[in-house]
């Protein structure tokens, strides 16, 4: 029996270890567009904007650094390690700043990103001496002591006290130099007050106008004359100063004198690098102008042009090792004389680039462009992503001839195949994928009657799928703005009564064809009966904000979903209302919307009334999830009187207030988020109610020491009787299922934990016919 109970002991502890608990937060980080790279022991960090990953240099085994596990803020722009001390700085678009030591301790400077100051606010780049960070700042140049996380002097070096946009800093053994818009500022560090502007002059023996940046490389200082930084018909004027013996000299050789430069920067020994037009060029300040070392190499064919950062030193293999973080393969390692290529992957997406976010079977699909209300797209050439198994895996965004699908905005698992995917491009059309492989394309080419506003723009948008497996989605800005392709493959193109903008339809249990016009212009409801031809106030009726038409929030409306009641939800961009009755739409009767009404305060209020709602989803226990345009992300109960979450960027790991779209997996429990800053995922503790209790479990399971969460029992119907009783059979806590989960505060009904041992949880119907029981242990 001792021997029974240690294997059962070990199972739970097995099934446990994989679990993710409730209410935890997950990362979908973009691999790709890594802007900024540096080393801290022996440890790599790379910057992705929204997060970090950071890996051994010998053991590339990249661990993601998030908000959600231990970084203040997102939006990164800079990664800094100060070598004096061993102190990184992770510097953020909005000047917050954290700080990581050797041992991943991180502590948060806020101040500077809470402080009102003139002057824009940026934190362009860093140079440090000893414990001290000098930021160059867009307004002029503030220390901040990396030991005792504080600003020690801020200094405005422009004319009068006035704000000057400094892009870099470097000083040597007597002199401060400030490369600015206005050219190169100089003080002596060790004889003048830095924060007097009186003690700054600009350096008459280099030209005048802006400079983008000065190193120290050794004992010399190098400056970047930079006439393009604000002059476009300037590029490629750019010239390279060097100070040596306290005399300025035009820099020789290769690209010295005559580029565009985006970056420069020292990492090691006597070797500097520029990043321009060509990509990155590494020089050695010593060595005959010539010798220069360009880095930039083939990757699959493509040579990547757009690096943002690098860092190179030599490493554990003897050699110099460039890292270099791009906007298109991310980061990657490389040794100057030989091709020996290093990609660092990680699970993600291929980019943090969201548009819809659809989730079907376990399956998670996300398109990459999101169209804006104006009808503009980014022109991107992204395309989608697919989560299968806890990984992700990423589909080119071109047809067979090559063909740039740009601008894909939706995506669609198919509801009878869940081996297809159905995508739609704004500039291009439609397209169907099984098993990741591109089977067959709908454009304006081979599908003359697709609408299109502009040649080869059909702007598609918006897939939804019918009970049957037909395929819906719209066309915007045109009369025929509703169109479907039948299971069989047929083609049909639906005329109405106006050219309107459509970005989502949606078909509900009633076969009703839903399309939505943001552009204020409410929403269109099709009862087409086998594909009949639309005829207004017959079969179709264009819903407005006028009582007796539709009486919704307002006419620019974005989101729309069914509950588990039938009822059809309804976001605009003056909050919530639901029809309760929606086919009396077409019966005659009163079918108008309702707004939801809330006590606040004592006040009576409109559900999210002063919110636009730009996407809505229902969870397994019928609770409506709301996504809005500045609020964040909103969780109501079923009838919406109650809120049971609001998710903001202040008060919790989101990353952004804008919530461009949502859905929910019922077989993990997870809300999917789309925002403008990448996607993320939170585990609530729903599951949509089984069928049969084919597979009760509980996790964690078993219960260890110190743990003070709760148990999850999953697997069950919906409304099932849940007791659980200790060995004896003593009854200890009771409840009823909401959906497919309950979970146990480990307590008994006294709201005491309970003791160590073996508990077991039956569950059943209301009636009994339905019954399964599992078993947990707990050890405190």
């Amino acid at each position: 029996m001792r021997r029974l109970f240690l294997v059962f002991c070990l199972f739970c502890f097995i099934y446990s270890f994989a679990q993710t608990g409730p209410r935890t937060w997950q990362d979908h980080m973009g691999l790709t567009s890594c802007n900024s790279v540096s080393k801290l022991g022996t440890k790599i960090y790379a910057s992705y904007y929204q997060g970090l990953v950071r890996f051994d240099e010998d053991e590339i085994n990249p661990e993601k650094l998030t908000k959600i596990n231990g970084l203040s803020d997102v939006g990164v722009k800079l990664l800094r390690v100060n070598d004096y001390n061993n102190k990184l700085l992770v510097i953020y678009e909005n000047t917050n700043i954290d700080v990581i030591d050797l041992d991943g301790n991180i502590k948060n400077y806020s101040d500077f990103k809470l402080k009102s100051l003139n002057g824009k606010k940026t934190v362009n780049e860093v140079f440090f001496y000893k414990q001290y960070a000098y930021l160059a700042c867009g307004f002029g140049i503030v220390v901040f002591d990396t030991e005792k996380m504080e600003v020690k002097d801020t200094y405005i070096i422009g004319a009068n006290a006035s704000n000057v946009n400094v892009f870099q800093i470097a000083l040597n053994d007597s002199l401060i130099f400030a490369a600015t818009e206005l050219g190169m500022y100089t003080s002596n560090h060790k004889t003048k007050i830095l924060n007097n502007f009186n003690n700054w002059k600009l350096d008459s023996k280099l030209p005048k106008g802006p400079y983008c940046g000065v190193i120290k490389v050794e004992d010399k200082i190098i400056g970047c004359y930079a006439p393009s930084k604000l002059d476009n018909f300037k590029k490629g004027k750019d010239t390279l100063y060097v100070l040596k013996n306290n005399t300025w000299s035009k820099l020789q050789g290769n690209n010295a004198g005559g580029t565009t430069v985006y970056r420069m920067n020292s990492t090691y020994g006597s070797l500097y690098y520029l990043i321009d037009i060509f990509g990155m060029v590494v020089r050695d300040i010593n060595s005959d102008p010539k010798d220069n070392i360009n880095t930039v190499y083939s990757l699959n064919g493509v040579s990547p042009v757009f690096i943002n950062d690098a860092y190179f030193y030599k490493d554990f293999s003897g050699n110099v090792a460039y890292w270099i973080g791009d906007n298109v393969y991310g980061l990657y390692r490389n040794y100057i004389y030989y091709d020996a290529s290093l990609r660092v992957p990680f699970n993600g997406t291929f980019s943090s680039n969201m548009g819809k976010v659809d989730v079907f079977g376990g399956l998670v699909a996300t398109a990459p462009s999101y169209v804006d209300i104006t009808g503009y797209s980014p022109s991107r050439q992204e395309g989608p992503n697919v989560y299968k198994d806890q990984e992700w895996s990423y589909i080119p965004a071109k047809d067979s001839s090559g063909q740039i699908m740009y601008d894909i905005n939706s995506v669609l698992i198919d509801r009878k195949d869940k081996s297809i995917l159905w995508t739609a491009a704004w500039k291009y059309g439609i397209a169907k994928f099984k098993n990741n492989k591109l089977v067959s394309v709908k454009t304006t080419s081979n599908t003359p009657t697709m609408p299109s506003i502009l040649p080869g723009e059909p702007r598609c948008s918006g897939l939804s799928m019918d009970k049957d497996g037909n395929l819906w989605f719209g066309t915007s800005n045109r009369i025929n703005y509703l169109n479907v392709i039948k299971r069989n493959g047929e083609y049909i193109n639906f005329r109405f009564d106006a050219q309107r903008f459509v970005r989502k339809t949606f078909v509900d249990k009633n076969n009703y064809v839903w399309a939505l016009h943001q552009a204020d212009g409410g929403i269109t409801v099709f009862k087409h009966n086998g594909f009949n031809t639309p005829s207004l106030n017959n079969n179709y009726k264009v819903l407005t904000s006028e009582i007796g038409k539709g009486n919704l929030q307002a006419n620019a409306v974005s989101a729309i979903a069914e509950d588990k009641d039938g009822k059809i939800w309804i976001g605009t961009s003056a909050g919530i209302s639901v029809f309760y009755n929606p086919t009396a739409i077409f019966s005659g009767s009163d079918f108008d919307s309702q707004p939801i009404k809330i006590v606040q305060d004592g006040n009576v209020e409109l559900l999210l009334g002063h919110e636009t709602v730009l996407c809505l989803a229902v969870d397994g226990a019928n609770n409506k999830w709301a996504g809005t345009v500045a609020g964040g992300l909103y969780c109501f109960s079923p009838d919406g009187q109650k809120q049971l979450y609001h998710f903001t960027k202040d008060n919790s790991p989101l990353y952004s207030d804008l919530i461009l779209d949502l859905n929910y997996d019922e077989t993990t429990g997870d809300i999917f988020i789309a925002t403008d800053m990448g996607l993320q995922s939170f585990r609530s503790t729903i599951l949509a109610g089984s069928e049969q209790y084919n597979d009760v479990v509980a996790f964690p399971n078993p219960v260890k020491p110190g743990y003070q969460g709760t148990v999850l029992v999953k697997g069950l119907l919906d409304n099932s009787i849940v007791k659980i009783t200790d060995e004896s059979g003593n009854m200890v806590w009771e409840t009823k299922s909401t959906g497919g989960q309950i979970e146990w505060p480990i307590t008994t009904f006294a709201g005491i934990r309970v003791t160590s041992g073996v508990y077991v949880v039956y569950a059943s119907t209301t009636g009994g016919e339905l019954k399964a029981h599992t078993k947990i242990l707990v050890v405190n």
